[in-house]
């Protein structure tokens, strides 16, 4: 099977030739694997505020993996002014600024949550994104077309970005987690705010795109900590899943009317199964990372409790075992998602969040050389 023929089987719950694989790479890792490969061709390296890079065709085809992602463009309208405090600024009026960590690595720290102080009045006021700008879906469709065509892979249209934690930023943490539960007149504005503009993100660029795709990612919405989730059911349910689960449906909406066929991933760090049943009732089909270290998240329970409505997505731990690990030690995290997520389909193998700077490129090769050995189906565990 070619890599688009093996993730839709995968994600149709059908077995393939083998599991497929996926990587996530950060900016500083990216150019560590790149040197690693002897690749050394010419690529204008592109990180958004997570330090996500899109690989290179060619990087994947060098590796193996079966996935690539296709993004919104940057508005061709809108230019940003230079800060003189060295500070970075995104279009929710969020401050950064770069810090590079000890292990490795540079990262995007917020230093100034603009609604940190705001009452409800000052949101009809503030600067919100303008979602329709010209050039936003002209360059993921053109992207798409060029992957659909020229390439094997399977496509993951990414688009908006989260709801929750973008309001974290906006709030800054404690004023999230405090105002979440002592204001639900200013969270609920907010939060349908930010999921309006989300979804017509979404739209621009499933608009563009959609034609093309197997999987949208509807953004990233960091859910649980590693000892438990971070809301209690009833914030989760009453206050956070109705603006998720309205994001969801629109898309939802649109695609079956272009590509019944593509599946919607949620992106959710952390210990995160006891809101599984409700983000699957909500539309989830794929869920993203499998932390499988995070409290509650044993690989095998989530198979056989969720494995006939999920594809998981992820599951190689990259707290301990890809960035320390030896080869051996590589070799068996793999054999044990696969066995524990494989079976029957519905598993696409990669490292449970994005990589980092201290994950040696030689780990990634020996995850995916695994793969290869212990991956194809039937599966023999």
């Amino acid at each position: 099977m070619n890599s688009r023929e093996r993730v839709i089987r995968a994600i149709n719950h059908q077995e393939p030739d083998r599991v497929p694989i996926d990587l996530n790479p950060l900016h500083d890792f990216y150019l560590n694997l790149k040197q690693y490969l002897h690749l050394d061709f010419e690529e204008k390296v592109k990180n958004n505020f997570a330090m996500e890079v899109v690989p290179h065709p060619l990087v994947l085809q060098k590796l193996g993996v079966d996935i690539s992602s296709v993004k919104l463009g940057s508005p061709t309208a809108k230019k940003k002014v230079a800060r003189g405090d060295g500070l970075v600024e995104d279009d929710w009026g969020v401050l950064y600024r770069v810090v590079s960590q000890p292990g490795g690595g540079s990262y995007y720290e917020v230093v100034k949550p603009p609604l940190k102080d705001a009452k409800l009045s000052d949101l009809v006021h503030y600067s919100w994104p303008v979602p329709d700008l010209p050039g936003r879906g002209e360059e993921a469709e053109k992207n798409a077309k060029a992957l659909y065509e020229d390439t094997e892979f399977a496509i993951l249209g990414r688009f908006g970005g989260p709801i929750t934690e973008t309001a974290l930023y906006m709030l800054g943490m404690e004023n999230w987690m405090i105002r979440l539960a002592s204001d639900p007149d200013f969270m609920e504005a907010l939060l349908t705010k930010i999921t309006d503009i989300q979804i017509a993100l979404d739209r621009i660029g499933l608009e563009a795109t959609a034609k093309y795709l197997q999987i949208f990612k509807a953004s990233g919405e960091d859910l649980g900590m590693q000892t438990g989730p971070m809301y209690s059911m009833k914030m989760f349910r009453n206050q956070l899943l109705p603006h998720l689960k309205r994001r969801f449906q629109a898309a939802r909406k649109y695609l079956d009317s272009v590509n019944p066929s593509v599946k919607i991933m949620l992106h959710s760090c952390g210990s995160i199964s006891r809101f599984l049943p409700d983000l699957i009732d909500a539309g989830i089909e794929i869920i993203d990372p499998i932390q499988p270290h995070a409290a509650a998240m044993n690989s095998a329970y989530l198979k056989e409790n969720f494995g006939n409505k999920l594809t998981f997505h992820g599951g190689i731990d990259i707290q301990q075992v890809l960035p320390f690990g030896k080869k051996e030690e590589i070799e068996t995290e793999v054999q044990t998602r696969i066995n524990d997520l494989g079976s029957g389909g519905g598993y696409i193998l990669a490292p449970a969040h994005n990589v980092q700077a201290d994950v040696k490129p030689e780990n990634i090769i020996c995850m995916i050389d695994a793969v290869k050995k212990f991956g194809s189906y039937p599966l023999h565990t």
